[in-house]
């Protein structure tokens, strides 16, 4: 079984406090993307991983093919062929987990109800039961409480240079309060289908502190800005950022003039 691992974007990304347990409360749209992962697998008795790219021995993939055996018993032989960048904020591993628990379900005749799923896939990371629901959702808490928003089409140019940004190290370096995006006129843009609207909203409250970790994410954004974006931010922790075209044929005149950068790929929500 081959199953494609969506990529996601933060429309919109708030910070609203730290709690008790040292994560903290977000809030944000988020919309699932054309970028993917291929992620193979096949029926096994043990877990077996492999991946052309180099990734941590107890990686978000494998924690996941491990809680769906800790329930069932079943393993899997599980291949993954990444174009999703790491430490982007695309929510590449998050993804991996996603394709995992929905393949091995699928491969062996849904054993697991739904909502016990996204429970195995909160266990792995905070945006797996994203991934495994996928289009578009306003997301709160740590990013798994959502509630289901229409999917607006935006055509998009992602761009990533090769520095990478810690989430650990981005969110000790934050301090409260931040400067909010006005996720609630997200919501309503969305909703009434306007996505010139939904575009100057498009506002990424970690954005101006990974800046200073990173500051590329700045310089890309100016670029995305240059090659004529409606709007350019940061999705995630980082450090991707993501440019919001006026249609396809202006993404893809606008991906020419980065094609020089790291990572520079144009695709739309999904």
């Amino acid at each position: 079984m081959e199953i494609k691992a969506y990529a996601k974007i933060n429309l919109t990304l708030d910070v609203l406090r730290k709690r008790p347990d040292g994560y903290h409360d977000l809030r944000g749209v988020m919309c699932g993307i054309s970028l993917y992962d291929k992620v193979m697998i096949q029926p096994a008795k043990e877990i077996r991983f492999s991946c052309d790219t180099p990734l941590p021995e107890n990686n978000t993939a494998v924690k996941a093919a491990g809680l769906f055996r800790q329930e069932t018993g079943k393993g899997a032989d599980i291949r993954i062929e990444k174009l999703i960048p790491s430490e982007a904020g695309l929510g590449g591993a998050s993804a991996n987990a996603a394709a995992v628990l929905k393949g091995m379900n699928e491969l062996y005749g849904r054993p697991i109800p739904e909502r016990r799923l996204y429970e195995l896939g909160l266990m792995v990371g905070a945006d797996v039961p994203f991934c495994l629901m996928g289009g578009c959702a306003v997301a709160e808490g740590v990013g798994e409480v959502l509630t289901p928003l229409p999917l607006p089409h935006l055509d998009l140019v992602i761009v990533k240079g090769n520095g990478g940004v810690s989430t650990a190290a981005l969110f000790k370096s934050l301090c409260l309060p931040v400067e909010h995006p006005d996720t609630d006129a997200a919501i309503s843009a969305i909703q009434k289908g306007d996505s010139i609207a939904l575009a100057a909203l498009c506002k990424n409250a970690l954005e101006p502190p990974a800046s200073l970790l990173l500051p590329e994410i700045a310089e890309h954004r100016q670029m995305l800005m240059q090659c004529g974006a409606l709007a350019a931010f940061m999705t995630g922790s980082g450090a991707a950022v993501v440019g919001i075209f006026k249609d396809a044929e202006d993404a893809r005149n606008g991906a020419k003039s980065l094609s020089h950068l790291p990572f520079a790929c144009v695709c739309h929500t999904l």
